[in-house]
């Protein structure tokens, strides 16, 4: 009988003191894990989630923004449907041949102080058309581009509305490429407005999501972004307002990135072109 205890002693033992190292070891290891696993838990629920609500006020037009119940948002937003088809490889072939400039920006300035719609609406359209002059260049679809103009039009005139005490508005058609915001950030000025006309928009956070003091001090985006989040994220052709940290009114500073950069199967970047109207 003692011998037989003996044995299970033998025998058990050594599966106790390596089950409590590898325990040791995954306490240890679990401090790594557990950011890992969080970061693919973001990575999928950015990927499933996205989706046209979350922090911003859905809206039926661009007019809808001047309504009074827009200041309990930090952004609004109107969903699209792109009616231009397919345009990836005539945004590549724009990033390539340089036509937007060293930066990749071509942007213009339109006063708004002091005024009148009249010639707002007059400065607008003249600036659209040489925003959109290189596109012509490139042969890419007259819909495509007369949708940009429109575009730089109407909204820049209901920005102009939303802000009359503006001094100026700054119209900007960019390429995405390598330079992008990936971390979670609140722009530092009024307001932006911004369509993405291929691929995925702008990602979004409601801000009980946000974890600030990582966000203002320099934290990762796996630390920022509290566990159990959602991201949210505007689709191709939607027009996005997103209010900044100097926007007037106890509601502003929305919390948001670029989405992640995708690629061809070559390996060649896939661009996006972007339409943005700020406000410094």
């Amino acid at each position: 009988m003692a011998v037989h205890h003996w044995i299970r002693w033998r025998t058990q033992y050594p599966r106790d003191s390596k089950l409590r190292r590898l325990q040791g070891k995954s306490g240890r290891a679990n401090q790594f894990t557990t950011r890992a696993q969080k970061a693919v838990a973001i990575m999928l629920k950015s990927k499933r989630g996205i989706s046209r609500a979350g922090p911003t006020l859905a809206c039926k037009s661009v007019q809808d923004w001047l309504l009074p119940r827009c200041n309990g948002y930090h952004g609004m937003h109107v969903s699209r449907t792109p009616t231009w088809g397919d345009v990836q490889h005539h945004v590549d072939a724009l990033a390539s041949y340089g036509l937007l400039g060293l930066e990749e920006t071509a942007h213009e300035d339109v006063q708004v102080a002091g005024n009148e719609d009249q010639s707002v609406e007059a400065n607008l359209s003249n600036s659209a058309q040489r925003l959109v002059a290189p596109l012509l260049q490139l042969g890419m679809p007259d819909k495509f581009i007369q949708q940009i103009q429109a575009d730089f039009q109407e909204v820049g005139g209901i920005v102009a509305k939303m802000m009359p005490t503006a001094e100026k508005l700054i119209l900007k058609l960019e390429i995405m490429g390598e330079g992008i915001c990936s971390r979670w950030h609140r722009d530092n000025y009024a307001a932006r407005a911004i369509i993405t006309y291929n691929g995925r928009g702008t990602e979004m956070l409601r801000h009980d999501d946000v974890d600030f003091w990582e966000l203002d001090n320099c934290g990762n985006n796996l630390h920022i972004v509290r566990d159990g989040a959602q991201i949210f994220s505007v689709g191709a052709g939607d027009v996005l307002f997103m209010k900044g940290l100097t926007f007037p009114g106890n509601v502003n500073g929305l919390v948001h990135k670029s989405p992640d950069k995708r690629y061809h199967r070559d390996g060649n970047l896939m661009n996006r072109l972007v339409l943005k109207v700020d406000v410094p």
